[in-house]
Parts: C-alpha cells; sequence; structure tokens
C-alpha cells in the first residue's frame, strides 16, 4: 500500500511527479542499463529498460497502471497505433502514438526482442506474465527514494503527470477531463493537484503588452 497525506483539496492523494525528479528517475534507470550492459548482464540489462519503459509511457499516456502493465506486442500496440480496454471502467481507447514516441516502442520491442503477444513489461516469473501492480509500485517507490524525492507519490503520479503537463502545456481542461473519464473538470483539477497558488502564478504571468 501506498502513503497518503491530507492536502487541502479536503482528500487523501498522491502528487504528481516533479519534471526535475521524474527525469532523475528516468537518467538512473539509464544508468543502471549501461552498467548492466558493461558487465553483458542481459538480464539487469532488460528489468532495467523495462522500468525504464514504466516511466517513459507513464509520462506520455493518460493510462492507469493497470492498463500500462496489460500492453502486450502486436495485440496493443502495432504500426505507431495503440489499443487499450480500461481495466476499470471497460471503456476502449484506440489512438494514433506520437511518431517519437512510437518509435521509442519499436527500439525497445527490437532491443529486447519482444514478439507479437509478449507482455511489454514481462516479469521474471513464469513465461509470459507481467509484473504485478504491486511490482510496479515497488519500482517506482524504489526509484523515487534513490532520488531523494521528499513527497508522497505512487503508481498514480505518473498518470497524474501527464495530465497536470498536458493541462499546463495546452489548458485544455474539458480534453483532459474527457481523457481522464473524469466526470467533471472540477475533479480534474483536484486530480492534478491544482490549487489557488497555481492559479495565482498563472494570472501574475499573463500580460498582453502595452
Amino acid at each position: 500500500m501506498s502513503r497518503y497525506f491530507r492536502v487541502k483539496f479536503g482528500r487523501k492523494t498522491v502528487r504528481p511527479f516533479k519534471e526535475k525528479d521524474l527525469n532523475n528517475m528516468i537518467v538512473l534507470c539509464k544508468k543502471n542499463y549501461k552498467y548492466a550492459k558493461d558487465n553483458d548482464n542481459k538480464t539487469m540489462m532488460f528489468f532495467w529498460d523495462r522500468n525504464y519503459l514504466l516511466l517513459h509511457l507513464g509520462r506520455n499516456l493518460a493510462f492507469r497502471i493497470e492498463d500500462l502493465l496489460q500492453l502486450k506486442v502486436g495485440t496493443n500496440i502495432k504500426n505507431g497505433t495503440i489499443y487499450t480496454r480500461e481495466f476499470k471502467t471497460g471503456k476502449e481507447q484506440t489512438f494514433q502514438l506520437h511518431p517519437s514516441l512510437a518509435k521509442d516502442l519499436e527500439n525497445y520491442i527490437n532491443r529486447n526482442s519482444l514478439v507479437d503477444g509478449e507482455y511489454l513489461f514481462k516479469s521474471r516469473e513464469g513465461i509470459n506474465l507481467p509484473i504485478t501492480r504491486q511490482r510496479a509500485w515497488q519500482i517506482i517507490k524504489d526509484l523515487a527514494e534513490e532520488v531523494k524525492i521528499n513527497y508522497v507519490v505512487g503508481t498514480h503520479s505518473l498518470r497524474k503527470y501527464f495530465a497536470r503537463t498536458y493541462y499546463e502545456q495546452t489548458g485544455d481542461l474539458i480534453g483532459l477531463s474527457e481523457m481522464l473519464n473524469h466526470s467533471s473538470p472540477q475533479v480534474t483539477l483536484i486530480y492534478i493537484c491544482w490549487d489557488t497558488d497555481d492559479k495565482e502564478e498563472k494570472r501574475k504571468g499573463f500580460y498582453l503588452g502595452s
């Protein structure tokens, strides 16, 4: 179970990752991958590559962790398109990936010689099983501790990071709310931990010219 704390929104929640912290976690994965490669440890190479992709896909997609972990080559990812049936709601999503993200996925699949039907995030247990939600949480927790994150995070921190960054860059709150299947834009603002300080900071930076 991840830890929780009460914030000013009147509910318990984990926080979105801060950009620098998430970047540091990704750098750590890449450094450990390189170390494993230098030592010809193919098992650890895959594990660190897998951990990197978990963070990278998580920050680029609005998927819950359960939906990320169920992704298979060919079944869910094919020709730059991604498909999923949401574990929680049963809703289906199909959309084109950003070309750079599609290329990142293609490179990962090729590096690890994955074939159609294999899970992207394979566990060391069994022949072709994905890691569990609990294992994904442990990976994120360990990486967060390693880079000394001092706020509460969990598996939802990746989805919240995507959502908050998308809102900051596009201002498309209604579209984001629909993307996350929230009941209202207000729910989305609470979800991404958007508060009065954020609103005032944006207003202070708004100027139309003299």
